[in-house]
């Protein structure tokens, strides 16, 4: 696995990790709770880190141009999300529920926005060398 290969799968596993132990201090040490908040962001990372690698794969064939460009569907939102839950958790909003419930929604339409941000970027970057 190649030092891309290896970021991708560690923006893949880190949002799903940071947001479970998150929801620690938001609704307590309950197992179910955090096991659905990692679910919950797993899933989009999951989706992320598939547009990550195949594009990747193809700034591999096309002599490393975009790999940077090839990471941020998984990079960028994920960077968001920290961010997001990061400055609500000092803000105390009041109900965490609803942000954590809602956060996968907001991650899922950012990775897909990312992508074809990215894949479109790729594409003029092999084309412009």
């Amino acid at each position: 696995m190649s030092t891309y290969g290896k970021y991708n799968l560690l923006g893949m596993l880190a949002l799903p990790v940071i947001a479970a132990l998150g929801s620690l201090a938001a609704f307590g040490s309950r197992l179910d709770t955090q096991l659905f908040v990692f679910g919950t962001h797993i899933v989009p990372m999951l989706i992320g880190g598939l547009f990550s690698a195949l594009l990747l794969r193809s700034a591999a064939k096309a002599g490393g141009r975009g790999t940077l460009l090839a990471l941020s569907p998984t990079l960028v939102p994920a960077a968001a999300m920290v961010a997001w839950y990061a400055i609500t958790g000092l803000t105390s909003s009041g109900d965490p529920g609803r942000e954590y419930f809602a956060g996968p929604f907001y991650l899922l339409g950012g990775v897909f926005v990312v992508g074809i941000a990215a894949w479109v970027g790729s594409r003029l970057t092999r084309s412009a060398g």
